[in-house]
């Protein structure tokens, strides 16, 4: 399986601003910068974790990314539907109606096929929703945020020069 990249950066970007330390805003262009994405692409997937209620945004001088849950409450599927990694993922071209002349049986291989496929994308889901993010930290180090990402994006700009 191919892992999406958006689903990677928003898993880190849920992690990080977990870290963050006393949980205080991060702004979209640190994240970009510490995660070396483009801050723009990363706005988009920023805008949909917080559509989907994961994370908050405040636009001021102070303002930035902050979690809206607690990482014990966020899972991996919570991830993934923000995303709406899930939408259309079973959608047949129906080619089969193409090459065989058996209408009827064609449809009904391709709903065997469609109900396979849902049985185990529902199984993946439910596996998704076994792992929550506060799994993936120290408890320590969420509790009250260990790293402050504008000092580690400050750090990554001098190694670069």
């Amino acid at each position: 399986m191919k892992l999406n990249k958006s689903f990677e950066q928003a898993t880190y970007v849920i992690t990080m601003l977990a870290l963050q330390e006393e949980h205080k805003p991060v702004k979209s262009h640190v994240l970009s910068q510490v995660l070396q994405v483009s801050d723009s692409y990363l706005k988009k997937i920023l805008m949909k974790l917080a559509k989907a209620g994961l994370i908050r945004s405040s636009a001021s001088k102070l303002g930035g990314y902050q979690l809206a849950k607690s990482v014990d409450e966020i899972s991996l599927k919570d991830i993934f539907f923000a995303l709406e990694l899930h939408s259309d993922i079973i959608e047949f071209k129906h080619i089969a109606h193409h090459i065989y002349s058996d209408t009827r049986h064609v449809r009904d291989g391709e709903e065997k096929v469609k109900m396979t496929l849902s049985k185990g994308l529902s199984a993946f889901f439910d596996q998704l929703d076994t792992l929550k993010i506060s799994e993936l930290l120290h408890p320590e180090a969420y509790q009250g945020g260990a790293i402050d990402w504008n000092k580690e994006a400050e750090r990554l700009s001098e190694v670069k020069k």
